[in-house]
């Protein structure tokens, strides 16, 4: 539970203040192991150093005393023998030359006894006693000779006691226990530590004071990012972030955020644009049938049998344009969402081609159609009724735009790129070049005095938005070349299929007809 609390009062804290805290605390983790790592090697290299001043201070009073008998081992430690006839004379000795205000020193047996304790005099370093446990182990851990341990004397205060073997001819006959205070050295060191604190405490806060407002400049595309977010939120969706000079991650960011709203943009104006139209289109045969309605309910046929069938048949004919406009508009939408579902197979292009020529015959008003199709198309991958249905809109569009006398003509070839193409090709009065680019659009329609019929309506302006759409779905390409005056071609290109796929498929054709 304190942690889910803990966790809500994080989330709370803006990012500026929590990417500065977090900045903060790797750095002073880091600044603390620093001095932690510095302290303990400062420590290690002044004792080290004061180990060597003891061994160098026991040589020289080692040095002079005549006929000691033994000498000090620094680097091994040989095995314990029986000492010389003068070892504890020769030891006392030396034990009195190393006596100071600063140093302290006692003759220990191999096993760790006392054999000559340390002086007792006032002007002496403290005594320390090590157990003789204590002064094995020290032994046995000895580094090249430089064999030490850290003790309390009787006053508490810290010493650095070193452990020297005496050799007499070759084995250890005693051990030189030297003692000095360690006061200096710790010190130094709490001097060294308050420094390395002190020295963190400043340089965090001067990391503080320049990593807020650093982070602050950084994070200000984010803040202007926010703000355009609620200003988009509002309904102003023309808004934009000027982005950085920086093209690190937050300017990519930045300018990722503006394209986001450009497509928002020109997505929300396509929608309001589409439902405007969707209106429109609905609105019209809507109040054509009110109006045949209204003179049927106020009697304005007067019982004329002919002039009741002729409102009927009109209000059917909106009727049925009410629903091709439905159809649509829900292909349109399935498309839009990827639900529209495909049959796609290896098909001939050459029978769809033939069927919407044949259906085309029905449509045309005095227009000249013709039909070439090449010998042995290949295969192409496709949905054969939607390709039929795309080939239909686009012919409906030509003899809609064709007048009496025109020549239409339907051809599938192969191209050198192995695709196969389908024009259709007309000789009506084109598309003004201004319109040429928005044909594919959704509801667009061009100049209605190009119709062939001065009153016939231009279409919903949604058969080739579903050519487009249902061509391109189908991994084909659609395009569309016009000359005033001259004609509209219109032209479809799919991918043969490969070698392997045709045979296959002529394969699986040749067993159903067998079976048949």
């Amino acid at each position: 539970m304190w942690k889910r609390i803990h966790f809500r009062q994080l989330r709370n804290i803006p990012i500026r203040w929590r990417l500065t805290l977090i900045s903060l605390a790797v750095l002073t983790l880091l600044l603390v192991v620093l001095s932690v790592v510095v302290s303990l090697l400062a420590e290690q290299s002044l004792l080290g150093n004061e180990v060597d001043v003891l061994h160098n201070e026991a040589h020289l009073a080692e040095t002079g005393i005549k006929g000691r008998g033994f000498n000090l081992s620094r680097f091994s430690e040989p095995p314990v023998g029986p000492p010389p006839a003068n070892f504890q004379t020769n030891a006392a000795e030396l034990a009195r030359h190393l006596a100071g205000p600063n140093t302290n020193a006692a003759i220990l047996t191999p096993d760790g006894s006392v054999l000559i304790p340390p002086s007792t005099f006032p002007f002496t370093a403290s005594a320390v006693t090590l157990s003789p446990i204590t002064v094995q182990q020290t032994l046995a851990h000895n580094q090249n000779g430089s064999a030490y341990v850290l003790a309390r004397d009787a006053h508490g205060a810290r010493q650095i006691v070193v452990l020297i073997p005496l050799v007499s001819n070759g084995y250890t006959v005693g051990i030189l226990q030297v003692s000095t205070p360690t006061a200096p050295i710790d010190n130094f060191l709490i001097t060294l530590r308050l420094l390395l604190a002190l020295g963190v405490l400043v340089t965090i806060l001067l990391a503080a004071a320049v990593t807020f407002p650093l982070v602050g400049v950084a994070l200000r595309p984010l803040v202007e990012i926010e703000r355009t977010t609620r200003r988009i939120a509002r309904g102003d969706l023309s808004e934009r972030i000027n982005p950085p000079l920086t093209k690190d991650e937050i300017g990519q960011l930045a300018v990722s955020f503006n394209s986001m709203v450009a497509r928002l943009e020109d997505a929300f104006h396509r929608q309001k644009q589409f439902v405007a139209d969707a209106s429109h289109e609905l609105r019209t045969p809507l109040t054509a049938m009110s109006g045949s309605l209204e003179m049927l309910l106020i009697g304005a046929d007067q019982g004329d049998a002919e002039a009741v069938h002729r409102l009927v048949r009109g209000m059917y004919g909106e009727v049925k344009r009410m629903r091709r406009l439905v159809e649509d508009l829900l292909v349109l939408s399935r498309l839009d969402e990827g639900k529209l579902s495909l049959s796609e197979e290896y098909t001939q292009v050459g029978p769809v081609v033939e069927a919407v020529y044949e259906q085309a015959k029905y449509l045309a008003q005095d227009q000249e159609l013709t039909c070439k199709i090449e010998p042995e198309l290949p295969l192409i991958c496709a949905d054969k009724d939607r390709l039929k249905q795309v080939l239909l809109n686009i012919m409906e569009n030509a003899l809609k735009f064709t007048p009496e006398g025109g020549h239409i003509e339907l051809r599938a070839s192969q191209t050198p790129q192995n695709k196969v193409e389908i024009v259709i090709q007309d000789s009506g009065r084109g598309i003004p070049p201004e319109a040429l680019p928005h044909v594919f659009e959704r509801f667009y329609r061009a100049d209605p005095s190009r119709a062939r019929q001065p009153r016939q309506s231009g279409g919903s302006g949604l058969g080739l938005a579903i050519a487009k759409e249902l061509t391109e779905a189908q991994g084909g390409t659609i395009s569309i070349s016009s000359v005033l005056n001259e004609g509209t071609t219109v032209t479809l290109a799919f991918p043969a299929a490969d070698t392997k796929s045709q045979e296959q498929s002529a394969d699986k054709k040749t067993t159903l007809d067998v079976k048949k």
